[in-house]
């Protein structure tokens, strides 16, 4: 039996072989292009991924990028706790989308866009300006006046008088 199994070995290695070998190699091609085609088709995080708000306002020229900075600094230092629903809402709006998303818009102006913008009378630092005021005037306004407590305060009042005028009256007549 050894005979002919050590013949069968030598054969099969000689033949079978260069068949697994073939087969391996197409398997790799097979799994690199696969490999390939998910990189293609995949999206570039790299390039697309959005810029913190903070690294969006290092890259901006002088005035404005101590303006952003300063109002990034209030909108971290502003105690999210002591704040009614609607104010913190605003709050974080204004820190995770509205300033980076100026910032964001600002930065990607082209050449040709700020030709359009000075061609209909109006300059990309000036805008840029504009809005961050309005953000920082949208913030100091929810800062000072903290609408759930005032609401919560009013809802209150009306509850009781409705409440003990009645009372009142059932108690007269």
């Amino acid at each position: 039996m050894e005979e002919v199994l050590v013949p069968l070995f030598f054969f099969a290695s000689l033949f079978a072989f260069p068949l697994l070998r073939r087969q391996m190699i197409h398997r790799h091609r097979l799994e690199l292009l696969r490999l390939d085609v998910l990189e293609t088709t995949a999206p570039d995080t790299s390039t697309t991924a959005p810029d913190s708000a903070a690294e969006l306002a290092l890259r901006l020229p002088e005035p404005h990028r101590l303006y952003a900075l300063a109002l990034l600094c209030r909108l971290q230092d502003t105690p999210a706790e002591e704040l009614d629903a609607h104010s913190a809402y605003l709050i974080r709006q204004a820190r995770n989308e509205y300033l980076p998303t100026t910032l964001r818009a600002y930065l990607n102006l082209t050449p040709a866009a700020r030709t359009r913008l000075n061609e209909r009378g109006q300059d990309a630092e000036e805008l840029l300006r504009e809005q961050l005021e309005l953000i920082s005037g949208g913030v100091a306004g929810a800062l000072e006046h903290p609408h759930a407590s005032a609401d919560r305060m009013l809802t209150q009042g009306h509850f009781l008088g409705e409440r003990f005028e009645a009372s009142a009256v059932r108690v007269r007549t």
